[in-house]
Order: structure tokens, then sequence, then C-alpha cells
């Protein structure tokens, strides 16, 4: 005989309590139609018999006792010996009467000893009332008008327990397939019914019927029959007690190996933990506390969610021998690791209702626990190692002060941003005056200072592909997809961030930054590439004391053909491949030639000849301009005591960078070469541009008054091009102003060039200067010049430069003519360059 359990600790919606009461009313219906139309007018036996009744129902109570109990998902199927009472009764007493004493024997049973729910208890009448009735029809049919005590009449009592395993069974599957959210319980549960109960069912209606016939021949034999039917019970419960330990053994290896093959996450072997101990002990909900770390989950019917982790761990259950046969709603164990426990498995509500959790359970929890405590173990383990190596790996590629991407992150992610997008930017941007913050307040007043800048940066750009700190107060943005407008606009944006003033140990700082912008759509390259651009365009801006400048490479003084030029440079300067060339300056009135102006050339076996525009620049950039200045001031002093030797008292004008100006040691080595020379200070003329005086203006004045106590005459050159002020002109110690070219070469044709050139003159010449004009092409301009009252005059109408050698030759020649104004233009030399 088979009774259906259904589980009601969990709360079900409405609907599906609903449901299981439609079935339980249809169920009745049924039993309520078969009863008053098929079984009219039947019996065998009269009805009216109360000590049998009594009997009938008293072996029902007993037969629904002692029954083995089996539990498919959240169901409980019991298997009883209720087929003996109702193949006995089919042949003692009325239909009737056997009905109404196995409806009554199950009804005690439920609600004294198994207590069973209003709903439980009304879908087990139901079915037991339809399956008393069918089978009766059964019997009824089966039997005919067969003898009562006859073949025919055991083969349809045996059908007729069949029947009701039957009806029981298909009942129960539908109150799964209403119940149960698993697409398996009911093909589990009819298969169990209809396979082990239809068996079970089989045996019990022989063993009635043997017990029956003893009965027939000697009521006395009945003591064998129950001593038979006690055996048969305790086999079958021993039987079922070894199934389930079989079961439990290969559950627990099951769990053993799904914990085990779990990939190392606490969190997923903590959730594969919670399915496998209640699937193991087939229990309605488990708890996992774990105290390192701190962490708690449920699991039940409704799936796997976090739980409120308790202050302490729960009491573990008690392993005690006086435990066994008790049974309890819950059962706790501890999770032992290599010194105290860190965590505990708790479960409760065994699924079913039928029995509850014993000693046996709580011997599999252990040995579950011990499995699941070695699983959540090395899990932790493997989640401490990957995070620790995610730490290493975020310190490696993090900057320590302000938490922002460092170089190396900064290299991967432009370069994934520069395969994926044809437009991209990179902006570098450097804090002005940064320095002065390290030495004025202190290191940690800088660290502060840049970690603000980088919170400013991480909030500002929160949809830049990567913000980094390439080290010291160097940032680095790369923008994705961005063209011109939006890199610049971005650049603008970080500007105006970064304008606010910081505070830092009580005092409010201005920070400025000089912002760099290379684009990916502009000259290309990869990050390393356009870092560079931004690095040229970083230092254009600050050179413009601060502000954004876009990289062009009009201004790129560092691409690689000029680290190559300037490695040839500095061989060319160790081989003696440059040579220097002279041009003759003139004094207007009367054409007397008293100076030359040294130009350096390049003569490069490889290159050919170079000019100075050339390697100039790229000889103050990479520091070669020291060297090269002072092979210039060597060879022109030697080639000016030459000349003083053989009687040509010429004075040598020599080019000075910014760089040189600024030396502090240039003025004490000039010194030095001017002695080892033997060339009187006054025999040398230093000639320095506009904008070397105006980059530093203090130390510049500085270092030309040391030279001009030295003796040596000063001279300003391309006078007009810069960005000064004329009025500098009277605080500086110079002795003579040139004019630049530009303003010489059109001044008889542009009445504006003339009056700058004449403006030009009388300021000089009220501050006690003479003035030399650049870019003399033709008589016209030299004639002009007189009348505006240059003093002096140099250009390719007198000469181009030559070499030393051809000074004299020039000067005979020069002498030869006459006035300056009737000399014939001489013969030109080949050209070395302006």
């Amino acid at each position: 005989m088979t009774d259906g359990s259904v589980e009601d600790r969990a709360p079900e919606p409405a609907s599906t309590q609903l449901r299981v009461w439609a079935l339980i009313a249809l169920l009745a219906g049924a039993a309520t139609f078969l009863q008053t139309v098929v079984l009219t007018d039947v019996g065998i036996l009269p009805s009216g018999q109360p000590r049998f009744w009594l009997l009938l129902a008293a072996g029902f109570v007993v037969a629904e006792l002692c029954v083995v109990h089996l539990t498919v998902k959240q169901e409980a199927i019991s298997f009883a010996f209720a087929e003996v009472p109702w193949v006995l009764g089919l042949f003692l007493v009325a239909p009737e009467d056997l009905i109404s004493a196995r409806i009554a024997g199950g009804a005690a049973v439920l609600i004294w000893h198994r207590r069973q729910s209003a709903v439980k208890l009304a879908f087990n009448l139901a079915q037991f009332w339809l399956g008393a009735v069918a089978a009766m029809a059964v019997w009824r049919v089966a039997l005919g008008g067969a003898e009562l005590f006859s073949m025919r009449s055991w083969l349809a009592a045996a059908a007729s327990a069949i029947v009701i395993e039957m009806v029981a069974a298909l009942a129960i599957t539908a109150v799964i397939t209403l119940r149960s959210t698993r697409s398996d319980a009911p093909r589990l549960a009819l298969t169990l019914a209809l396979g082990t109960g239809t068996a079970a069912s089989a045996a019990n209606a022989c063993f009635a019927l043997i017990a029956l016939d003893v009965i027939r021949m000697d009521w006395r034999g009945l003591w064998a029959v129950v001593v038979l039917a006690a055996f048969l019970f305790l086999a079958q419960r021993a039987h079922v007690t070894l199934l389930r330990r079989h079961d439990a053994m290969e559950g627990l290896h099951t769990f053993t190996r799904r914990v085990g093959s779990t990939d190392l996450h606490l969190e997923a072997v903590a959730h594969e933990v919670l399915t496998g101990v209640r699937e193991l002990l087939e229990v309605e909900t488990v708890v996992l506390h774990l105290t390192t770390p701190a962490a708690s989950w449920t699991c039940d019917s409704t799936g796997i969610s976090p739980y409120a982790p308790p202050e302490t761990l729960p009491t573990p259950s008690s392993g005690s021998r006086r435990a066994r046969g008790q049974q309890v709603q819950a059962l706790t164990v501890l999770l032992h690791g290599d010194t105290e426990p860190v965590g505990a498995l708790t479960v409760s509500g065994r699924l079913g209702e039928v029995g509850g959790l014993q000693l046996a359970d709580l011997r599999l929890l252990e040995a579950a626990a011990g499995h699941a405590a070695v699983g959540l173990h090395n899990a932790r383990l493997a989640d401490q190692l990957r995070a620790q190596a995610a730490a290493n790996e975020h310190q490696a590629l993090h900057d320590a002060l302000t938490g922002l991407p460092n170089r190396l992150l900064f290299d991967r992610v432009s370069t994934a941003v520069l395969a994926d997008h044809p437009q991209a930017a990179v902006l570098l941007l450097d804090l002005d005056r940064f320095k002065e913050v390290n030495d004025t307040l202190g290191h940690a007043a800088g660290d502060a200072v840049l970690r603000v800048v980088g919170e400013r940066l991480r909030h500002l750009l929160v949809d830049a592909a990567c913000v980094a700190r390439l080290g010291g107060d160097e940032f680095a943005v790369v923008l994705a997809g961005a063209g011109p407008e939006a890199a610049q606009d971005c650049a603008r944006r970080i500007a105006t961030a970064l304008s606010t003033p910081v505070a830092v140990l009580g005092v409010t700082l201005a920070v400025d930054a000089s912002i760099g912008v290379a684009l990916a759509s502009g000259y290309g390259g990869d990050v390393a590439d356009l870092l560079r651009q931004a690095d040229v365009a970083m230092y254009e801006a600050k050179g413009l004391h601060g502000g954004i400048a876009v990289y062009s490479p009009d201004r790129d003084h560092n691409s690689a053909q000029r680290l190559s030029l300037a490695a040839d440079l500095r061989a060319g300067i160790a081989n003696g491949e440059l040579v220097l060339a002279y041009q003759p300056k003139a004094h207007t009135a009367d054409g007397a030639v008293h100076s030359v102006e040294a130009l350096v050339r390049w003569q490069s076996p490889v290159r050919g000849m170079v000019p100075p525009d050339e390697f100039i620049g790229v000889a103050e950039q990479t520091g070669l301009i020291g060297p090269l200045t002072e092979w210039v001031l060597v060879t022109a002093l030697a080639q000016c005591r030459r000349w003083l030797d053989a009687g040509l008292e010429l004075s040598v004008a020599v080019n000075l960078s910014p760089r040189t100006l600024h030396d502090p040691a240039f003025v004490t080595r000039l010194g030095v070469l001017l002695d080892q020379a033997g060339v009187p200070a006054a025999w040398l003329i230093l000639e320095v541009t506009e904008g070397a005086l105006m980059s530093d203006p203090e130390r510049a004045v500085e270092v030309l008054w040391q030279l001009r106590r030295a003796g040596v005459r000063l001279s300003i050159d391309d006078l007009g091009v810069g960005y000064s002020s004329l009025t500098y002109l009277k605080r500086l110690p110079v002795q003579e102003v040139k004019i630049d070219r530009s303003f010489v070469t059109r001044m008889v044709d542009d009445a504006d060039d003339e009056a700058i050139v004449a403006a030009v003159v009388q300021l000089a010449h009220r501050l006690g200067m003479t003035v030399v004009a650049e870019g003399v092409e033709d008589e016209r301009t030299w004639v002009r010049l007189r009348q505006l009252g240059a003093d002096a005059a140099q250009g390719y109408w007198l000469s181009r430069p030559v070499p030393a050698a051809e000074i004299a030759p020039w000067l005979q020649r020069w002498s030869a003519g006459g006035s300056a104004v009737s000399v014939p233009r001489m013969r030109s030399v080949p050209s070395l360059g302006a």
C-alpha cells in the first residue's frame, strides 16, 4: 500500500493550494460516483457486524503504523501492509464495511500519529476512498459468479490489492506534479509506486491469502502467520535500511567528487556544498556559516541566497549513543580547520512529513562536513592566492601614490585603443613650478599635490580610456575616438579643473599644467611615438609659460633624423669637419673694414655641406652647442691672432646661443680661451640674439655685464624680430645693435621698413651704440643706410661669407675700388649659406 505525503513546511502560492484542493475534490467525486453507481447492491457477507468491523479497522491501523518510508524530492512514499487486512476483509465482511474500515483506520493513524495538516489529511483520505472503491469494483468484476474460495477469487483479490496501489500511485504523481518545481519528480514517484509499490502490494496480497487459508483450516495456526509477518516486516525494514546506507555512501561519494571537482572559488564551492548536502540528507533547508571570511548562505527549495551571519557559531548537535532512535528537526556540525573551526553546517526539515533527523543523519552530515571543510579550505586558499596575485598585478600596473595606472598599464591600454580606433589622442601634462613646491614645502607637500591632481583627473575623465601617472609630475591621458577638437576640449577641461587652488599644509597653492596633445590621425605612430610627440608639444606649451599645444613636426627638434644628425655632428666636431667662413662688415661713411663675422659651416663626408640652420638647432637641443661654441671661439680667436700678426687689424664677431649665455662657467672659460689665443678681449665681439636675452633677462644682463667688464665687445643680433621692448636696450651693456635683414632688404622700396630702420638708428645713437645693418643686397640700400646714419653694413653686395684665406685678397680688391659708393660688386665666392 502506498501513502502520499504532501510536504507543507514551506509556504506555497495560493494558486498551488487551490489546484491541490481541486485534485482532492476530483478524487472524492470519483469515489462517490463509483460507490453509488458501480457498487450498488454488492455484498458477499452480510454487513452490520461491529465485531468484525472493529477488528478490521484495527488491522488497518496496525498496517499503517508498520510502514517503510521512501522520500522522492519533497514527497514521502510510504509502503505499508494495508493489503493484508484489505484482502482478508474481501472475504470476511461486506463491501461497505470494508471500505469504511479502510478509511477509518487510515484516518486514525493520519490524525493521531502523523498529525497531518488538513490538506494532507483530505488528500490521503480521498485517495484511500477512491482506491478502496475502485479495488472493490475490480474484485466484483474479476470474481464474477465464481466460488468465494477458489483460484479465481484469489486472483481477483490480488488484482484488487494491486488496483489500490495503482490508484494511490496515480494520485501521488498528480499532487507531486502540481507542487514540485522539478520536472523529474513525477516520473520518479510514478516509477517507485508502479514498480516497487505494485510488487509489494502483490506480495502482501499473497501473504494475506495464505493467512486466510490458514484461518479457514485452523485459526490456532494464526500465530505462525503473525510471526512470519513480523519477520517479513523486520526483514523489509532491514533491507530498506541497508539500501539507505548504500545510497548514503554513494551519495557521499558523489558529494565528495562534486565538491572536489568544483572550480576553486570559495563561493562556488560553498554553493556546491549547500546543494550537495541538501540532496544527500534530503532536507528542506541547509545553512552554511563561515568565519574566515565571514559569510553565510542558505539553501532551500527556492535556491541559494545570502544569510545573515551569526555572531558566534551554532552549537553542534550531540552524537552520543543516547541519541540513537531520537528524531530532531535540525542538526548542526562544525567545519574543522587546522587549529579551530572555520564554520558550521546546519540542516533542518526532513523532506516528506514522515520521520525526522536521526543519529545516522548526524553521522552522514559529519562525514560530509569533513569533505566540505577540505574543499572550502582549499577554495579559500585559492581565493587568497588569486587576491594576492591580483593585488600584485594591481601594484605592478598602478602608481602607489595616486592609485592611477602607471606607464606599463598605460602602454597596454593605449596599444589596444590604437588597434581598435583609427582616431585617438594622447595628452601629456606636466605641472608647472612643481619643483618649487618640493623645494619650499618638502616632498610631503608635493605628494599631497600629486594626489589631489590624480583625484581630479580621475573624476573629470571618467570617459577616458586611461588616465595614468607616468612619473614625477607627469600625467598622461589616452582618448579613444577623439579628433583634434575633442582632444583640445579635453585639454582645456583639464586645465580648468587643475586651476582651482590646492590647500596643502595650511598653504594655498595654485596648480597649473602645460599640456601637449598628439593625435593618432595626425602623424600616426605607436604609443611610444605619440607619447614623444605629446612630450614635444608639452614642452612647447611650457615654453609659452603654460597652456596647451598640439604636436606639429615643424617644431619637433627630437625626431629620429635629428638624433642621427646630432650623432654625426658630435663626430664631425671631433673629426675636424667644421670650418669657419667670415663675412666682412664695412663702415658706411668711408668703406673701411675693421671686423668680420665668423660663421660656422659643416662639411660632412656623408651628408655633404650642411647649412647651419639645420644643425645649430640640433646642437641646441642635444647639448652639443657648448662644444660647438668652444670650437668656434678657439678657431676664430686663433685666426684673429694670425691676422694681427700679419698686420690686419680685424676684430672677430662670434654668435652666442641662449644656452651658452646662461652658462655660469662661460665667462671664466672665455677668459682662458682669450689668454690661450693671446688675443685682447677688445678684439672679440659677441653677438647675442634678442630672444636669448628675453628668455631669462635678469641672468642675461648679469652675464653681459661680466663680459663687458672683461673687455669683450657686445652686440645684439637680429634686433626687431623678437618680442622684447626696445626699452630693454637702456639696461643692456652692449656697444652695438644689428638691424635684421628683414627690415633692411626692402627698405628702399618699403617706407615702413625704412621708418623702422631710421627709428632704430636714432634710438641706438641716443643710447651711445653703433648700428650695423644686415642684408645689404645692392648699392641703393648701402647709400640709403649711409644717409640714415647707420654706422656699418654687411651683406652680399659687399661680400658673401668667405674662407679665412680669401679675406686678405678681398680687402685688397675692396680698398683698390675707392669709396664704397663707387666700388663695383666683387666676384662672389661659392655660397656656404647665410
